[in-house]
């Protein structure tokens, strides 16, 4: 193990109230969330509890701009943690949400253990109710096939009934779905700044539906998971891993959901011919290009041609990997679009690029609205970087000179005495939901208004931030109050494409598929906010 000076591991898990604390704590990496995380704690409150693994002494939290925030060990240090990464603490989180359900189900009596397979805890999680009868135990880490089966047989033997449910991975929960035509897992995910517990059942096809917890009814089995409606009739085909291609059409990108868009492309599983059907990607994932040649990661899951798919094949999967080359022996088929080619910047860099101007005007810097939305992405996140190095250069230039500025837009309000970020995007949060609840899009001037502002106080860069904070802690399947906002002219704002680059969503999209998720994303707000009107008032 480093020394003091020299330990730089990455810490991203810690737990609350002592060292043999089961109550985890996970800290944000971006600097902005980690001053939201410390607001109602100290610097005295974290330890490397020894259910993570840990040495069970305390840990500081440490905040960067340039790097991720992390804790680290106060010296001396000499702890063995295996594992620090963000899902190092997921059996705590798992058990946690496990005894907090199992109360609103009236089971208030629970026992939790962290039984050691070998490795330390956090190889499995066993939660006892009932007057400890009744078990169910997650199983998070490898076990061998013997080991398993003896570990049931002593399982059912002294309790009840026992309920076997597994992690997002591993064989064992295979097997089980196989056997018993289904199986129970738990995952965990990173949203708003927190981990966030699903369950889900794992079909014999390997298909999972996640949910949450609080969506789940506790029966004499054990967790009973919902099922999507009409999904007992739904017949899906899984593909083998890494045997399907695809490339994309210039057709416009849909809606499948509020987590996935929809792509149309041409389709060839390895021994067979081309055919057009539609691709379900997450909206996580960056938008696949017509110029290249994909192939569907994990196992996709192939749906016949009916009313869910319009008449169409419907393919879905977790993600995708570009090829190298354009073209392979093993997918003759297919042929991916002509690589575009650059426009032309030479006039452009002189006015949209140019490094050391004092003035960044107008909602697109030195750029129209035309000459933004024909930039490629290569060049609109140059174009950002300039935008910031130029608001930059001027704080500098008017913080020498002493003089007032000529703009009188900062770059971020809060860095004034008696402002703060957090206030701010809170007044601005709160004043996006009041808009999306009278389904009306706002400019800056009501949200500026609300914070207590100007909308010459806050600069393009403090308004990308403000809205990234806001729709940040929504998560990557919440709505995107970000899409309600318009600048001066009625149009959507420049930087919306930023925003969901910041935030986990694809970035980098064509004028025609931002467009579209910005009046998806507006939908899903009114609808999300809609209410009756209050009849009974005056």
């Amino acid at each position: 193990m480093p020394h003091a000076a020299d330990d730089t591991r990455k810490v991203q898990t810690a737990v609350l109230d002592g060292a043999d604390s089961d109550r985890p704590v996970f800290l944000p990496y971006d600097h902005d969330d980690f001053d939201d995380f410390m607001r109602t704690r100290t610097r005295e409150d974290f330890y490397c509890g020894t259910l993570l693994g840990g040495c069970g002494k305390q840990l500081t939290a440490k905040r960067y701009t340039d790097k991720k925030c992390h804790f680290a060990h106060r010296p001396p240090v000499h702890c063995r943690r295996a594992r620090t990464d963000e899902a190092s603490a997921d059996h705590l989180y798992i058990s946690q949400a496990l005894a907090r359900w199992l109360a609103r189900e009236g089971q208030r009596d629970t026992d939790i253990t962290y039984p050691d397979l070998g490795s330390g805890p956090g190889g499995a999680v066993e939660v006892r109710f009932g007057a400890g009868r009744r078990l169910i135990r997650v199983q998070l880490s490898h076990l061998p096939v013997a080991a398993w089966e003896a570990a049931r047989a002593e399982l059912s033997g002294t309790h009840v009934n026992v309920q076997w449910a597994y992690g997002p991975h591993g064989g064992l929960g295979h097997g089980e779905a196989q056997a018993a035509g289904q199986a129970v897992r738990f995952t965990c995910r990173t949203e708003g700044g927190n981990r966030v517990v699903y369950v889900g059942t794992q079909d014999t096809d390997r298909t999972i539906e996640w949910t949450t917890l609080d969506r789940c009814r506790l029966t004499d089995e054990g967790i009973a998971v919902p099922r999507p409606v009409g999904s007992a009739a739904t017949v899906v085909f899984p593909l083998a891993p890494g045997s399907v291609a695809f490339t994309v059409t210039d057709e416009e990108t849909t809606s499948d959901g509020p987590t996935r868009l929809l792509y149309q492309a041409d389709i060839q599983p390895t021994g067979a011919a081309v055919v057009r059907a539609r691709v379900s990607l997450p909206r996580s994932v960056a938008p696949p290009q017509a110029h290249r040649l994909h192939v569907l990661d994990g196992t996709p899951r192939l749906h016949p041609p009916g009313v869910p798919a319009e008449g169409a094949w419907l393919i879905r999967a977790d993600g995708f990997t570009s090829l190298p080359t354009p073209t392979d022996s093993r997918w003759p088929g297919l042929r991916p679009a002509p690589v575009p080619n650059p426009a032309p910047e030479g006039r452009r860099d002189s006015r949209g690029f140019t490094a050391g101007t004092t003035r960044v005007g107008g909602e697109y810097g030195h750029l129209t609205p035309q000459e933004f939305s024909k930039l490629n992405r290569s060049q609109r996140r140059r174009y950002w970087q300039k935008v910031r190095q130029r608001s930059l250069a001027e704080q500098s230039a008017q913080a020498a000179s002493g003089k007032p500025p000529v703009r009188s837009g900062k770059a971020f309000p809060w860095a004034t005495p008696g402002i703060t970020k957090h206030d701010v995007v809170k007044a601005v949060r709160g004043a996006l939901v009041s808009a999306a609840r009278r389904q009306v899009c706002v400019g800056w001037h009501t949200l500026a208004e609300a914070a207590g502002l100007k909308p010459d106080d806050l600069s393009d860069l403090a308004r990308t931030s403000i809205l990234v904070a806001v729709d940040h802690a929504a998560g990557p399947e919440g709505v995107l109050l970000s899409s309600l906002v318009v600048s001066s002219r009625n149009a959507p704002v420049p930087y919306f494409d930023e925003i969901l680059g910041r935030i986990g969503r694809p970035s980098g999209l064509r004028p025609i598929e931002l467009g579209q998720v910005r009046k998806t994303e507006q939908a899903r707000a009114f609808a999300a906010y809609a209410h009756p009107p209050d009849h009974g008032s005056a």
